[in-house]
């Protein structure tokens, strides 16, 4: 591990930030039903988070030297709210995962500073796992 793999994995990180932002928006434009307004809510204050962690994740590619990702991962749609629920638990589990590694991929080489930016934002998703896994009860 090195800092140029380290900065190709946080744009990678990025590109999920990215897709997380667009996807919980166009959630949160299209969910319907009952439940329509807490759940709209939810995801629009999701979004705002990842916004937040897309702008840390690219400063710090910047301050490593990188250039930040523009282009997201796939945004999956649908019109079917258990859908898009499941759709956002499996981007936050992604997004649990990497994560992970990659605090322990900036510790290896030293970057304690982003590690503990990288934690941080972990907590933040572990969050939004857990509200939207409480949603489907």
């Amino acid at each position: 591990m090195d800092k140029k793999t380290l900065i190709e994995h946080l744009n990678d990180d990025l590109a999920g930030e990215l897709q997380a932002i667009v996807q919980y928006l166009q959630h949160s434009y299209v969910v319907k039903g009952l439940g329509r307004l807490p759940i709209h809510d939810l995801f629009e204050d999701i979004s705002k988070a990842e916004m937040g962690h897309a702008e840390t994740l690219a400063e710090r590619i910047v301050a490593m030297g990188g250039v930040p990702n523009t282009k997201p991962k796939v945004i999956n749609q649908t019109n079917e709210t258990v859908a898009m629920i499941k759709f956002n638990i499996v981007r936050e589990e992604e997004a649990l995962a990497g994560y992970a590694k990659r605090i322990k991929e900036a510790e290896e080489i030293g970057e304690i500073g982003t590690a503990l930016i990288l934690e941080n934002i972990l907590v933040d998703e572990q969050g939004h796992w857990d509200s939207l896994s409480m949603l489907l009860g």
